[in-house]
């Protein structure tokens, strides 16, 4: 992918992403502010409807929060089917997030946002227990750096504040082992509990409803690999 020359066009965009002026950025830099209605890149701005996302939206509907969207065709059919919803879908890759919002566009969504934010930084902007449901699809094993992990114990304290009463995390992978490793600890994860899971989700009770992500998609396909999954729901206290 080529790169553009500082110009005109960048302005003082890079400021959002860079801690110094380039000589070179990302194209798919410049595009983000295409696409207004669709991506927020913009800290102080997410920040500032930390615990009235639904002023965004302009509704009361639950919000669902998705880690890592890639291609972002998980999130535009979502909001596809369930109209009655908001999404909101972090990503960091410029291309993915354009990407993804001419495609949200093309559909004419107004039910879905993407933001250009990691996963680490939630609670900064996402206020207590706002979300009614959170999506991790295919994160990274970190193979050998399993401290690495977005799903481990230590992220439920996140959840605590982010998630409502009785909201659900979702969870699929292809890896056996991280699988097998959130069942194991999470008998230990106090105010959660598993309730549904299976290590094959396409020949499973949900296989008709599920959402493929664009990596699930070809994995299955091409690889003809099993898709593991878990659904977590987060009790009330005691």
């Amino acid at each position: 992918m080529s790169n553009i020359k500082n110009d005109n066009n960048v302005g003082e965009m890079w400021k959002h992403f860079f801690n110094y002026e380039r000589k070179h950025y990302n194209p798919y830099m410049v595009k983000l502010a295409e696409h207004p209605n669709h991506i927020m890149y913009d800290k102080e701005v997410m920040d500032s409807y930390k615990g009235k996302w639904n002023e965004f939206f302009k509704n009361e509907h639950p919000i669902y929060l998705e880690i890592g969207s890639g291609s972002g065709m998980f999130a535009n059919n979502m909001c596809v089917r369930y109209p009655e919803r908001n999404h909101m879908a972090l990503e960091i890759r410029f291309k993915r997030l354009v990407l993804s919002a001419r495609r949200s566009e093309k559909l004419g969504l107004d039910n879905l946002l993407f933001i250009k934010r990691r996963g680490e930084e939630i609670t900064n902007f996402i206020g207590h227990e706002e979300m009614a449901g959170l999506y991790i699809n295919f994160p990274d094993p970190w193979e050998g750096k399993e401290k690495n992990r977005i799903l481990q114990p230590k992220l439920f304290a996140l959840l605590d504040e982010i998630l409502a009463k009785d909201g659900r995390l979702f969870f699929k992978t292809d890896h056996d082992k991280y699988y097998e490793d959130v069942l194991e600890f999470m008998p230990e994860v106090e105010g959660y509990e598993v309730v549904y899971h299976t290590a094959d989700l396409h020949n499973s009770p949900l296989a008709e409803e599920n959402i493929m992500t664009e990596f699930e998609s070809l994995f299955t396909y091409k690889h003809q690999k099993n898709i593991n999954y878990i659904e977590i729901k987060k009790l009330g206290k005691k």
